[in-house]
């Protein structure tokens, strides 16, 4: 079962600290593409880029999503757990690669969104989808 798009939209009581630089995301892009029954959205910032799949026909606080982020912090401290938690999006070899990293930045395995994560899923939430 994934993390929802709520569960996304803020940071876990552990990581509350980070709320002060939701402020600094700025996001180039975010366009979305409608496959199927699912809600894809990419977005970029200067250097990293994002992806968020909402499966859902509609977006809502309660859709069941799958994110990825190229950011350092989303690799090395929450892709481990938002994997463990059923909300990762991206191959099998990323996945291989992020389960024996060290855990010392997030050692009880919390699953969250970096602050690109966060901020785009407070994005997301006033994004009305284009059907084609």
């Amino acid at each position: 079962m994934s993390l929802t798009l709520g569960y996304f939209s803020k940071f876990p009581a552990a990581y509350k600290d980070r709320e002060k630089f939701i402020g600094e995301v700025r996001f180039n892009n975010i366009h979305q593409d409608i496959i199927k029954d699912k809600i894809i959205i990419h977005a970029s910032t200067d250097k990293y880029q994002q992806e968020m799949e909402i499966q859902d026909e509609i977006i809502h606080l309660n859709s069941p999503v799958k994110v990825f982020c190229t950011c350092e912090s989303f690799k090395y401290e929450f892709a481990n757990a938002v994997f463990r938690a059923g909300s990762l999006l991206k191959s099998v070899n990323f996945v291989r690669s992020i389960i024996s990293r060290p855990k010392e930045k997030n050692q009880y395995n919390v699953p969250s969104g970096c602050k690109h994560i966060v901020a785009l899923a407070r994005q997301v939430i006033k994004i009305k989808p284009k059907r084609g």
